[in-house]
């Protein structure tokens, strides 16, 4: 087929425009300076009943600049090796090849878990510099089989008993795991995050912070779910800041804006806290359904979902229930909604608490914001548009 010069001219002005465009759109991913836009995928998601089950055919990864596939149980310790559980390994690959046949720019990482309320795994493998060296020999060789394009270190928490257990070496056990794992990294070119909590008690007692971020590419923030049931009161889950009522002194700084200011001001360099938003509501049980307010004593979690455990819905399932004859409400110092029905009470993000989290990332220069989990997305549209809520995040 011949052309004339003009339109030959017209036909390669024509396919750089375009060339120029398909990188604009693939650039579009990390705006704002580079934020990224994390999605945490939830290995467990594709067992779910009903229309909660999710595949990583569902993940929008138009949106997302990074899918974090959380994640794998920590590996069994079997004569001298560390060993990843075959058939969780064999999902693992599956979703991987459906990963990459949807898209080649997307990074995917992997979330290493500790499982059961005693885990020790962790504390005893850093501990011990032959099994430190054997786990980062297992990553490496996991990282590489799959062409992942790095690690998330989710080790909760070292050397205290917030939540799992530890030991008091912890602290300085941390250090030496993430200098061997960072060492394995470096020359294949991968990235190290790391899952790090906001309670006072733990940024204290178990983090050297300037040594995690001088080895870390990025600190995932546990900014979500911050208000146990346990502690028997009504409370949104991801609160800005703390109000009146809390005064037990590793609560009273348990929030957005005091842990992300404590992890700077302990040496952190902004761009590398990537801040933990929570696409689910979190359910109480009133004591009194009279005494709704934040902070309104309870008896326990809300009524079990139709998807999830007794207390949890992801946005897709609440933002049904809610318009269902709930009263909703604004708690102005935590900055985020909740909802009330009878003796059913239950916290969420919605667009505008997402707004002021959005606009305190963008305040102070944080390098972008993880999503627990993308699947908690009203990914059907069942209340209207399809992932409303990392659309409007990425927007």
């Amino acid at each position: 087929m011949m052309f004339s010069g003009s339109s030959l001219h017209v036909k390669v002005e024509m396919f750089w425009r375009l060339l120029v465009l398909c990188c604009l759109c693939v650039a579009y991913v990390e705006c704002n300076g580079g934020k990224r836009l994390m999605c945490y995928f939830s290995s467990d998601s594709p067992k779910t009943k009903g229309y909660g089950r999710y595949t990583a055919n569902e993940i929008p990864l138009e949106l997302c600049s990074d899918v974090i596939y959380r994640g794998v149980a920590f590996p069994e310790w079997k004569s001298g090796s560390y060993y990843f559980n075959n058939e969780e390994i064999q999902r693992l690959g599956a979703y991987i090849y459906t990963i990459k046949a949807r898209s080649s720019t997307v990074r995917n990482h992997i979330s290493i878990l500790e499982r059961g309320s005693e885990a020790l795994s962790y504390s005893i493998m850093a501990e011990i510099p032959e099994r430190r060296r054997a786990y980062v020999k297992a990553v490496l060789e996991l990282l590489e089989q799959y062409g992942l394009n790095g690690v998330e270190i989710a080790w909760e928490w070292p050397g205290t008993q917030v939540k799992f257990g530890g030991i008091s070496s912890d602290r300085e056990s941390l250090i030496s795991l993430l200098t061997d794992v960072r060492a394995g990294l470096k020359s294949r070119n991968k990235e190290l995050l790391f899952f790090g909590a906001v309670y006072p008690k733990v940024l204290r007692e178990s983090y050297r912070v300037t040594s995690i971020c001088q080895l870390v590419d990025f600190v995932t923030l546990f900014t979500f779910d911050m208000r146990p049931h346990t502690n028997n009161v009504a409370d949104v889950h991801a609160p800005m800041r703390n109000r009146s009522f809390e005064t037990e002194s590793n609560r009273a700084r348990t929030n957005i804006v005091d842990g992300v200011e404590t992890w700077i001001d302990f040496g952190c360099p902004p761009k590398k806290l990537i801040l933990g938003l929570g696409l689910f509501g979190q359910a109480y049980t009133l004591a009194n359904p009279a005494i709704y307010n934040v902070g309104a004593p309870t008896v326990g979690p809300g009524a079990e979902g139709q998807y999830y455990y007794e207390g949890y819905y992801p946005y897709y399932e609440l933002c049904l229930l809610i318009s269902s004859g709930w009263n909703i409400f604004y708690d102005p110092i935590g900055q985020m909604p909740f909802a009330v029905r009878g003796n059913q009470w239950m916290s969420y993000e919605d667009t505008n608490s997402i707004g002021v989290k959005m606009n305190f990332v963008q305040e102070k220069r944080l390098g972008g914001v993880i999503l627990q989990y993308v699947d908690y997305d009203d990914f059907w549209g069942f209340c209207g548009s399809r992932n409303p809520l990392t659309t409007y995040i990425y927007q």
